[in-house]
């Protein structure tokens, strides 16, 4: 602590006491760590994702393996509707059900194009249905 002593005019003294500055730690060395630390884990973080992306690619790759599976073992570059198609095929001239976007249609499927069917309903009328369109086949 340093002692300074006032000197006024009237003759008295008076001790006044001033606390020390305190030194500045160096802080050149607590940054340097805290940039490390930071970098470590920034380094940690990018190999867990690294490690999702690998686990998210095997989980799309089963994925379209069972899709694929599913369309009757269509090549990739088939249209969806091919493995519709091909169902339906088996079920010409036969009464089907078909729930589609715009509702459910019953009648006899009497037509298979490339992306569209032709089912004649019980009342006469013929309906064409885009394959795209197709929710459920009963």
């Amino acid at each position: 602590m340093r002692r300074y002593w006032n000197r006024s005019l009237d003759g008295g003294s008076k001790e006044i006491t001033v606390r020390k500055k305190k030194k500045r730690k160096k802080t050149s060395h607590s940054v340097w760590s805290k940039f490390l630390s930071l970098r470590r884990k920034l380094i940690r973080s990018i190999a867990g994702i690294r490690l999702q992306i690998v686990r998210l690619n095997e989980r799309i790759h089963a994925l379209q393996e069972q899709v694929n599976g599913l369309q009757g073992g269509a090549s990739p570059g088939a249209s969806p509707g091919s493995s519709v198609s091909a169902f339906l095929r088996g079920r010409l001239n036969s009464r089907i059900t078909v729930e589609t976007t715009a509702g459910t249609i019953f009648g006899t499927l009497i037509a298979i194009g490339e992306d569209n069917v032709q089912i004649a309903e019980p009342n006469g009328s013929i309906v064409i249905i885009p394959l795209r369109s197709f929710l459920s086949i009963a």
